[in-house]
Parts: structure tokens; C-alpha cells; sequence
């Protein structure tokens, strides 16, 4: 577990290096750190999913995930949402967080019976 976490964080940081290099060399318009920053909320989410070990850490990824485009749709006013009409989207990141935490615990649960031979 601990491997793919050095895993995500590495790729995560190398991201957010490139992504201020190329602002820094005019690559990218200085906007864009102030419009596209949400979406490094979405990469963690995503890693999160990526490299989840159990239900919890996998709960938590989508969590975060959800969040992130909550964040990216506040900022970039997609369909007219901003901070002030958009919020109930972060209560609907984190009931889709506990929702894939106990679908997973589920999941979980029934593959252990199985193994017990419990289930057939």
C-alpha cells in the first residue's frame, strides 16, 4: 500500500510541476492556474480511486473526486452554476463517496463468504 501511495504522489507532484513550468514559460496564460487548478482535486480523486486498498480508501476517492468537479463546475460556471447555486453538488460528491464505500464493503463481504464457503 505504501508503494502505490509514494506511486501517487510522485505522479501527482510531477503533474503540478509541469503545470507551473508551463505557466512559468508563458506556455500556458497565467488564467489558467486560477481555472484549472480544480482539476488537480479531480487527479487526486482519481489517484485515490486508483491505488484504494479497501472500501474506505476507495469511498474516499470518489469523495474527493466528486468534490474536485464540483470545484471545476463552480469555477468554470459550467451550466451557470457558481459557489452560490452549486453547493448542494458537494453533498451529492459525498453521499456518491458513501455510497461506493458500502458497495464496496458489500462486495467485499460477499467474495469472504465465498471464500468460506458460505455462499455459493
Amino acid at each position: 500500500r505504501r508503494q502505490r501511495s509514494r506511486l501517487g504522489w510522485g505522479v501527482f507532484l510531477i503533474a503540478l510541476g509541469m503545470l507551473f513550468l508551463l505557466v512559468q514559460y508563458g506556455l500556458l496564460p497565467d488564467y489558467a492556474l486560477r481555472t484549472w487548478w480544480s482539476f488537480l482535486v479531480v487527479g487526486l480523486g482519481v489517484m485515490g480511486i486508483a491505488t484504494a486498498r479497501d472500501p474506505k480508501a476507495l469511498g474516499s476517492g470518489v469523495t474527493l473526486t466528486g468534490i474536485g468537479l464540483w470545484l471545476s463546475a463552480a469555477v468554470s460556471h459550467w451550466y451557470g452554476l457558481d459557489w452560490g447555486n452549486s453547493w448542494p453538488l458537494s453533498l451529492v460528491a459525498a453521499g456518491l463517496g458513501a455510497l461506493t464505500e458500502w458497495a464496496a464493503e458489500v462486495v467485499a463481504g460477499r467474495r469472504e463468504r465465498r471464500e468460506d464457503g458460505h455462499e455459493a
